[in-house]
Order: C-alpha cells, then sequence, then structure tokens
C-alpha cells in the first residue's frame, strides 16, 4: 500500500538517487560526528516523501502571497533573520484585516516569523508564534492533521533550546503520533516521522525506545524494498550504532531527564535484557549475509561490512572472532593494496576517551607553553595498549595523567603484516586539549 503511493508520486529513478543520497551520509561503525550526519540523513529522508506530501512546510493555501513566503525564505538562509521578522509581522498584520485573526493564510507567515525569532536567539518569542500557528491550523484541518508535524518539530526545538525537555518530547511524540495515525507503521512516509524521534530519543539516551524504533524502521525497509537495498543496510549500520554510543559513548549532564516512550510499541517486560553486544553482532552479522546473498556484491562492500563486523567483535573482546574476520577482509583487500595499507599498516583508534579540558592546560597556553601532552604507545596483537612512554608533556600534570589513563583504556585495530596481527612499539598519540 505505501510503496504505491510513494511510486505514484516519484519516478523509480529519482527515489533510488535520494535512498543512495541517503545512506552516503550515514557513517559506518567509526569515530565520525553521528549527530551531523543524522540530520543530514532526516533531511534527506524527508526529500523523499515530498512528492507524497512535504512534511516540512508550515501548511498554505491558495491565499497565501507564494511569491513573498520564497522571499523571506531565501533572505533567512542569507542571515537577514531582523528584516524576516519585520516584514512578516507587517503581512501578519495585513491579513489579520483583511481575513480576520483565525484564517488559515496566516499560518504561514507565522511560522516564518517563529523561524526568525530562533534565529534571532529568541525561542519565547518563536514559541509564542509557533503555538499560533499551529492553532490556526488545527481549527482548519482538525486536531489530528498531519500538516501541524512541521510546526510541531519547530515548537520542540524552540523548548530545548530554553531547557524544556520534556515539552518539547511531548511535541516530537505527538508528531510521531500523527504520522503513525495518518499513515500506518509500515507505509514509507512514516519512516521519516521514525527517524526523527530517534534522532531525538538518541540525542537524550532514550536507547530501549530507541532500539525498538530502529527495528521498526528497519522492518518497513525490508518490506518496502528489495533484499540488500542500500537504504535498508544504512538503516541497520545505524542501529549497531546506537549499541556501541550506548557502551562507549559520552555522556552530557542534563540531557534526557524526562520520561519518553513512542505510541504503538509495548514496553518490554522488566526481565527482558537486551545485550548491546549481541543485537550488534547479529545486526552487522545480518548485514554481512544480506551482501553475500544480494547478487553483485564486490570484494570491497564485503570487506566494508566484514570489517565493521571484527572491530565489533575486538571492542568486546572477543579476539577469536575478531582475527578471523580481519583476516578474511585482508585476503579481500589483496585486490585493493591501497585500502589494504590503510585499514591494516598501523593500529586505529577504535576507541579513544580523550579527557575533556582543563583550566591548568589553558594557563600553561596562555605563558606561551605548548599544551600537548604526547605518547608512544605499544599497542599488541589483540589491539589493547599494553605499554606508554611520555615523551611531551607540559606543567599540567593531570591532563597528563588523564591521557596516559586514556590511553590505557583505549581499543585499536591492530596492525598487520602479510595477514596476521603484529604488536607495534612506539605508536604516538598525541592530544592538545585546546583543539
Amino acid at each position: 500500500m505505501g510503496t504505491n503511493r510513494i511510486s505514484s508520486r516519484m519516478p523509480a529513478n529519482e527515489y533510488g538517487l535520494v535512498l543512495l543520497a541517503w545512506c552516503a551520509s550515514v557513517s559506518l561503525l567509526g569515530h565520525a560526528d553521528i549527530g551531523r550526519q543524522d540530520g543530514i540523513a532526516v533531511d534527506l529522508m524527508a526529500s523523499l516523501v515530498t512528492r507524497a506530501g512535504d512534511l516540512d512546510t508550515p501548511p498554505a493555501r491558495p491565499t497565501d502571497d507564494a511569491e513573498f513566503a520564497a522571499d523571506l525564505k531565501r533572505k533567512l538562509e542569507l542571515g537577514e533573520s531582523a528584516e524576516v521578522a519585520d516584514e512578516a509581522q507587517r503581512r501578519i498584520a495585513e491579513l489579520e484585516v483583511e481575513q480576520g485573526r483565525y484564517h488559515i493564510a496566516l499560518a504561514h507567515p507565522l511560522t516564518l516569523l517563529g523561524d526568525a525569532r530562533m534565529e534571532l536567539d529568541n525561542p519565547v518569542g518563536a514559541l509564542e508564534a509557533y503555538d499560533r500557528a499551529r492553532y490556526i491550523t488545527r481549527l482548519e484541518e482538525g486536531i489530528q492533521s498531519v500538516r501541524q508535524t512541521a510546526i510541531l518539530y519547530r515548537e520542540a526545538n524552540a523548548l530545548a533550546a530554553i531547557g524544556d525537555y520534556a515539552s518539547a518530547n511531548d511535541r516530537h511524540e505527538f508528531a510521531y503520533d500523527l504520522s503513525l495515525r495518518a499513515y500506518g507503521r509500515d507505509d514509507p512516509r512514516h519512516m521519516v516521522a521514525t527517524y526523527r524521534l530517534i534522532r531525538w530519543y538518541r540525542h537524550h539516551y532514550k536507547f530501549l525506545p530507541t532500539h525498538f524504533l530502529f527495528e521498526q524502521l528497519t522492518e518497513a525497509a525490508k518490506t518496502h524494498l528489495p533484499p540488500g537495498d542500500p537504504l535498508t543496510l544504512a538503516i541497520m549500520r545505524d542501529h549497531a550504532r546506537l549499541f556501541h554510543d550506548k557502551v562507549f559513548g559520552r555522556r552530557k549532564l542534563g540531557r534526557g531527564l524526562f520520561s519518553a516512550w513512542p505510541s504503538g510499541i509495548s514496553r518490554p517486560p522488566p526481565w527482558r535484557a537486551i545485550s548491546s553486544f549481541d543485537e550488534g553482532r547479529a545486526i552487522l552479522g545480518e548485514i554481512v549475509e544480506t551482501l553475500d546473498a544480494a547478487p553483485g556484491t564486490n570484494s570491497g562492500e564485503r570487506a566494508t561490512a566484514l570489517l565493521n563486523l571484527a572491530d565489533w567483535n575486538l571492542l568486546f573482546a572477543e579476539y577469536p572472532r575478531a582475527i578471523r574476520h580481519y583476516r578474511e577482509v585482508w585476503d579481500l583487500l589483496q585486490s585493493d593494496p591501497g585500502r589494504q595499507q590503510v585499514v591494516f599498516s598501523e593500529p586505529t583508534p577504535l576507541f579513544l576517551p580523550m579527557p575533556r579540558k582543563s583550566q591548568g592546560t589553558y594557563r600553561g597556553r596562555q605563558d606561551g607553553e605548548d599544551p600537548t601532552v604526547g605518547l608512544a604507545l605499544t599497542v599488541n596483537r589483540r589491539g589493547k595498549v599494553t605499554g606508554r612512554k611520555t615523551i611531551h608533556k607540559n606543567s599540567d600534570r593531570l591532563m597528563e595523567h588523564r591521557v596516559r589513563m586514556a590511553a590505557k583504556r583505549a581499543r585499536y585495530r591492530p596492525a598487520f603484516r602479510d595477514g596476521d596481527p603484529v604488536t607495534v612499539r612506539g605508536f604516538p598519540l598525541a592530544y592538545d586539549p585546546a583543539d
């Protein structure tokens, strides 16, 4: 049902290009900026359903001045927020005289006014504009209208900006619920709302509901896309990354201090335990199996999938499995010696929990001292740091201690020679806390 809706609005070749662009934006297991890349991913997923109804555009009617709205959007993109706010307010005043205070034509300029106020660092004023825009939209289209989701996400951003995370979460969950009611959990258009909620939950360390949303998103992708489709595999890799972040990520204070659970998903019983290692390994293993079964999979694609699986096993101290998969990757990359060199010539950090900045280091920088702490590491065949020697230090001895302790906890993909892991001595590690 959902597939027919999508295909009736978007040519197959355009659909495929959007999927490939989305896949390119989602990182594999590594040290990429997941938050930034997820933002790109959601923007591209939103473009996937534009032909089926642009969920990111505020409600509009033929009475709206389309050229005026487009001009304000362009000015917002150029950073002319104060001018946009003034023009939007003038237009709102004109429409109130012409159409009354509750006409749907007001929704768009009110939303643009809120956007301008957000750019001007006035989230309280933005909330007032968004609230009125959504009220007018609900009067016109009904309280369950999916068209209000664009405003709900804006309200959530404004609420988060003033620190009201609980209310922001309510907006995100309400937007998800509206999409679920409008499309159903298996409709491709609902994938956008699902992934938006995943991003929000993930940002606030709601790992359990995020896991179940990822399962739902993966099943929807498998239902509507051919086996081994790049979008499905990208979603699965991102799902595995969730468990990586749960175990190895660094949390920030103040996030996640609210209860959260999506509608339409049953809570698991309290005695059900979910193993991060087992879940991640199962997901990455399924990716390898899927690629093995898919016609046309090349050695480079299979090597990437096996490398992710090998890194996962190494991080969780499953060394025999990890080394076996690394050797498979080594063999697959024999035809690509350049990439083989990049992957295996020296230890590659998989987990490196470097310390936060210290005031002492900044005093050193102000005095003209180089604050960099430099170590020479011994990384053994299992990727563990078994030796540390300080080769450059500064007057901040506490920072030196923290860097040494971080290096001790680190996990590296080991270097390989002729298909076998080797111990590397004197491997450099430099840390500048001011960068």
